[in-house]
């Protein structure tokens, strides 16, 4: 029994070194957070039915791969799963009608989309920041009227060309998220 305690000890002991971070990365992914714990927000694409899609449930970007014609594109920010002082749900609706996934702040303009626009409530994506707070990112929201689709990104770039070549409308800033690491 003490054989196998203490191969369990060094196991884990080893474990710990080979997986654990810096103390500096830590403490400054902590900063970087305000301390919270954050989770990815994937984003995916389905060409033949012009939509992005984003989650933080990696079995359900898995699935809209497997079952939907979704490609993966990685993550596109780092999100709250839960609520957190300073932040705001990020709301997720859908409309079948123009296969299109929604994203928003704005409880208002959520109803709205549901009573006026076709779309069916998918409840809350994340929680994030309404404004610039623990060194987060604008998160882009752009839409495209000729094929019926939301996009959002972090950067600017990528929102630059989405407008210039891609005929995407610039809708401004969606919410506050920290960056992909």
């Amino acid at each position: 029994m003490m054989k196998f305690s203490v191969a369990i000890t060094l196991a884990f002991g080893l474990a710990l070194q080979v997986f654990a971070l810096p103390a500096s990365e830590l403490e400054s992914r902590a900063a970087e957070t305000c301390g919270y714990a954050t989770v990815a927000l994937l984003r995916a694409y389905s060409r033949s039915a012009t939509d992005h899609f984003y989650t933080t449930n990696a079995a359900g970007l898995e699935n809209a791969v497997a079952n939907d014609g979704y490609r993966s594109e990685g993550d596109a920010a780092q999100v709250l799963p839960s609520e957190a002082p300073n932040t705001v749900p990020l709301f997720r609706m859908y409309s079948p009608a123009g296969t299109d996934h929604f994203y928003t702040t704005n409880a208002a303009e959520k109803n709205a989309a549901i009573t006026t626009g076709g779309y069916v409530d998918e409840g809350i994506a994340a929680y994030v920041y309404p404004s610039n707070f623990c060194g987060s990112a604008p998160l882009f929201r752009m839409y495209s009227p000729k094929a019926a689709d939301h996009f959002y990104t972090t950067n600017a770039a990528e929102k630059n060309a989405a407008i210039t070549s891609d005929g995407y409308v610039d809708e401004g800033v969606a919410a506050y998220v920290n960056p992909s690491q």
